[in-house]
């Protein structure tokens, strides 16, 4: 009869701890389902507040919007003052883009002009002043470079650094985007007493002269005013 009793005692005690161990385990599952739902909430309001924050700067961030500073440059026009002791040709080069109505070019150009489309040539012993302006949504230079001759006719589209390039002649640094203050950017450098040789005009910025924004130059004593060609 003890034993009975005994053995009674000891099957509601386990009962009464499976029923906590159960509660308890119900109230761990019930918190955890709690918390994945709270997750998948913030994640949500989180994707909902990217995609709002996306769209408004697709449809209203300035980048995205047409300006100009009403002054459009002259597709490859070459200027040259014969004049005097020191001959000078004014070369006025721009990134077509949004900003002067050309809003479907291709990023990286001169001028329209992409992977050594346009050639200048120019009198050896003169003076030139290069003048960039960026219509793009992105920032450019304008960098002029002696490559070494055997890496000049494939163009700096396969690597652009001191292995392919002998001397830096001059760079405007980085020239502004569009976007910033709404109007087109210019810089402007100086080539001074060209030597015979033949050049690149590059953009400067990490990539961009591989993606096809340089311009070939050639200068010689046999050239008696600047000129340019555009195959």
């Amino acid at each position: 009869m003890e034993e009975s009793i005994c053995h009674g005692n000891y099957n509601h005690s386990n009962m009464v701890l499976a029923l906590a161990l159960h509660e308890r385990l119900y109230g761990e599952v019930v918190l955890i389902s709690n918390v994945k739902k709270a997750a998948i909430a913030v994640l949500i309001v989180a994707i909902v507040l990217i995609a709002a924050f996306a769209l408004t700067v697709a449809l209203y961030h300035p980048m995205n919007t047409v300006m100009s500073d009403g002054q459009k440059v002259s597709n490859g026009y070459i200027a040259y003052n014969k004049n005097g002791s020191d001959p000078t040709a004014y070369i006025h080069l721009c990134n077509w883009g949004v900003g002067d109505g050309h809003s479907n070019a291709y990023p990286f150009n001169f001028n329209g002009t992409s992977y050594g489309a346009m050639t200048i040539y120019l009198p050896a012993h003169i003076n030139v002043k290069l003048t960039l302006t960026d219509y793009e949504v992105k920032p450019h230079t304008l960098k002029i470079e002696l490559p070494y001759p055997s890496q000049w006719a494939r163009g700096p589209i396969w690597a652009h650094t001191s292995v392919h390039v002998q001397k830096v002649i001059n760079s405007t640094g980085v020239v502004l985007p569009i976007w910033y203050g709404n109007t087109a950017h210019s810089r402007s450098i100086w080539w001074n007493n060209t030597e015979p040789g033949k050049y690149w005009l590059v953009c400067g910025l990490t990539t961009h002269a591989e993606a096809g924004m340089y311009i070939y130059v050639i200068v010689s004593s046999s050239i008696t005013k600047p000129y340019y060609t555009i195959k």
